[in-house]
């Protein structure tokens, strides 16, 4: 079964943990980077491991953009391939290649 794309959502609001709308989701991939972005200039990183207000109002805009990236590639999909080299007979690792528009990525 193929794997999907998991924009992400928000979830219920309210006292608790992470949504799991949100968790494991494109747009907890962004706040993970967020931190780790953070974390390498000596900042103090964000919480991630509540459903605050503070919290929501950071994810809403994490998930908007995972959907808005989501969307696009789904309206473009004939855009994006994947290149696979033909490695019939060897015992080197395969390593594809993203193609956007024709362009390898990146």
């Amino acid at each position: 079964m193929p794997v999907q794309l998991k924009p992400g959502g928000m979830g219920p609001a309210g006292p608790g943990g992470t949504p799991v709308e949100f968790a494991e989701s494109m747009a907890a991939r962004m706040e993970e980077a967020l931190n780790e972005l953070l974390d390498d200039d000596g900042l103090r990183t964000l919480p991630t491991d509540d459903n605050s207000r503070e919290n929501r109002d950071r994810r809403r805009l994490f998930v908007a953009i995972a959907r808005g990236i989501v969307r696009h590639l789904e309206e473009r999909a004939e855009a994006v391939t994947i290149q696979v080299p033909d490695v019939a007979g060897s015992t080197r690792p395969v390593h594809p290649t993203l193609v956007i528009d024709g362009t390898p990525w990146p």
